[in-house]
């Protein structure tokens, strides 16, 4: 009766020990986007830095196929450059975390080339020397 109290309670002790061991090697994956940029911030569970820990990127859609493995550097931090309206998916070890990327801006104003630009000043600056122009006096 004795035995099967202390085998109970070590078994007990050995479930915990290994259950406090198992959540403390979880790591966490922050994703954050700026553009078409993902910076990745990878910690243990503590909160210091996951360092050199490989990072397998893939599409939201197609978790499976992977696009790219990264790196960690020595701070727990990871970059990647993904395509505009786009979902990525980033796993280290058993975390996963997803992040979806915006739309891409607008395409900036273009002028149209300088000889239409000139062309069109040529043409607008008859207007004043047409309304600037002497009339001649009848004689």
């Amino acid at each position: 009766m004795f035995t099967n109290k202390l085998t109970r309670l070590l078994t007990g002790l050995c479930l915990a020990l290994c259950a406090s061991l198992l959540t403390a090697q979880e790591l966490q994956l922050d994703l954050l986007s700026n553009g078409a940029l993902i910076i990745g911030v990878v910690s243990q569970a503590d909160g210091s830095p996951a360092a050199n820990l490989p990072v397998r990127v893939a599409l939201a859609t197609q978790p499976e196929n992977t696009i790219a493995t990264l790196q960690t550097d020595p701070v727990g931090i990871f970059t990647f450059t993904g395509n505009y309206d786009t979902s990525y998916r980033a796993t280290v070890g058993s975390t996963t975390a997803e992040v979806a990327l915006g739309a891409a801006p607008p395409q900036p104003l273009t002028w149209p080339p300088i000889y239409v630009t000139l062309g069109i000043l040529l043409l607008l600056s008859l207007i004043p020397a047409r309304m600037l122009r002497r009339k001649d006096l009848p004689s």
